[in-house]
């Protein structure tokens, strides 16, 4: 009776954890754009285009290995293979491997020049609050602590939540974009596909909460 309760508790706080992910990564979100906007706008944009890249990358890749069969089938058949069809994609896959790093930097710098302002923008949230406050208050050293960590963790928390929120998109991005493809080719492999994030996800889910008490714990 009590390990189903103690399990139905974990459950329970495991959903609660995760609507919390959710709550503050909406309130980082809105930080960060009332940071910069368009900064936020040029990294969603960039995110967007790094989830999407690399499936039009396995597609060309594709229309390649398709290219390259239709030529050997015309050489063993006595005519002229289209080379030049071959030779397009191949550098279109190249423009598009070379797109993706690019924007794999674009959303480094972006990254980067938020972090920056997203400091000194908490830092002067910091001294708004500070300003409000009495001698008394500062005496106290929970609060102070508090103050103390929100200075030190300005430039990484936040911008670290929203980066994260922003890769899971990526990632939802890339693994729908898959799923489309492989849905031409068969249901059953996007089935497949599902299944084999399932046991990663779940896993992810329930640790990562603990990891971050354990870690806060020791802090």
């Amino acid at each position: 009776m009590g390990r189903a309760s103690a399990e139905k508790r974990s459950g329970r706080q495991t959903v609660d954890d995760y609507l919390s992910f959710w709550r503050y990564s909406r309130r980082a979100i809105a930080l960060v754009w009332s940071t910069h906007r368009s900064l936020t706008v040029a990294l969603g944009l960039l995110t967007i285009a790094a989830g999407i890249m690399p499936a039009g990358i396995a597609y060309v890749g594709k229309l390649i290995v398709d290219a390259v069969v239709v030529a050997i089938d015309a050489n063993r058949a006595g005519g002229a293979p289209d080379y030049a069809r071959t030779f397009e994609l191949v550098a279109l896959e190249g423009v598009l491997v070379a797109a993706l790093a690019g924007v794999q930097r674009g959303i480094g710098f972006c990254q980067s020049l938020l972090r920056v302002l997203l400091s000194q923008r908490v830092n002067l949230l910091i001294l708004d609050k500070a300003l409000t406050l009495t001698l008394a208050q500062f005496e106290d050293s929970e609060l102070y602590d508090k103050l103390n960590r929100a200075r030190q963790e300005a430039s990484i928390r936040p911008l670290s939540l929203v980066n994260r929120t922003f890769a899971l998109g990526q990632n939802a991005v890339s693994l729908g974009s898959y799923a489309g493809l492989l849905f031409a080719f068969s249901p059953w492999a996007v089935a497949i596909l599902v299944a084999a994030g399932l046991p990663a996800f779940i896993a992810e889910t329930r640790f990562s909460g603990e990891r971050f008490r354990a870690f806060q714990w020791r802090s």
